[in-house]
């Protein structure tokens, strides 16, 4: 695989629960190799009417297979607290060699386990 094969995929959620129920979700079902839970953050969101709105956030980051993409999105909207349009993914351009390996492993493993 090329590292561009892999991706970056962050998803904003209202919640510390939705965000590890998120994140235990998308691993055990095989959707990403692995997935982080970073501390909240403060957004600043411009709203449709005018104006700005503020909200505090879990930014959750993964990383998965482009062929697993769409499959993942899926299943982060269903599950409760995801702020959309908060699924954004990025390629990934470089990534080291020993956690490329592992990301091979581990996403092959999964794409045959289905």
């Amino acid at each position: 695989m090329d590292p561009a094969d892999f991706l970056s995929v962050t998803i904003i959620v209202d919640s510390e629960a939705h965000a590890i129920r998120l994140a235990e979700t998308l691993v055990e079902e095989r959707l990403a190799a692995s997935v982080q839970v970073p501390p909240p953050h403060e957004s600043y969101r411009m709203m449709v009417g005018g104006g700005m709105a503020v909200y505090h956030e879990w930014a959750v980051r993964a990383v998965t297979i482009t062929s697993r993409f769409e499959a993942l999105s899926d299943r982060a909207a269903s599950l409760p607290g995801i702020v959309m349009p908060g699924i954004t993914a990025a390629p990934l351009s470089v990534v080291h060699p020993k956690f490329e390996g592992w990301l091979q492993q581990v996403m092959t493993a999964c794409t045959e386990c289905g």
